[in-house]
């Protein structure tokens, strides 16, 4: 692209389409139910049954197995937990219910 291609573009107000969305992941534990949501764009809460069920959500949202580790830890002993600085594509919010 050649800079007067760029300035053109940016005379015209054009943006780019926003493809991913940054925020975080909050787990809420509910006796053996995990309640999950992507804040601050979700679009709203779900529960997921079982520890295993979400690790497996969790690697499906692409987050890292230390942090998924770190996430069910915490979870034994405290009721809630934040995975911060997720980023995930529209595309993958989409296929998992965020």
């Amino acid at each position: 692209m050649t800079r007067d291609h760029l300035l053109a573009e940016q005379d015209t107000g054009r943006r780019r389409a926003v493809t991913h969305r940054q925020g975080r992941i909050w787990i809420r534990r509910t006796g053996s139910a995990y309640d999950v949501m992507f804040a601050p764009t979700g679009n709203g809460e779900f529960r997921i049954a079982t520890a295993a069920g979400l690790r497996a959500f969790l690697w499906e949202a692409t987050i890292p197995a230390e942090r998924i580790d770190e996430a069910l830890d915490a979870l034994r002993t405290d009721t809630e937990h934040e995975i911060p600085n997720v980023r995930l594509t529209l595309e993958r919010m989409s296929k998992l219910g965020l």
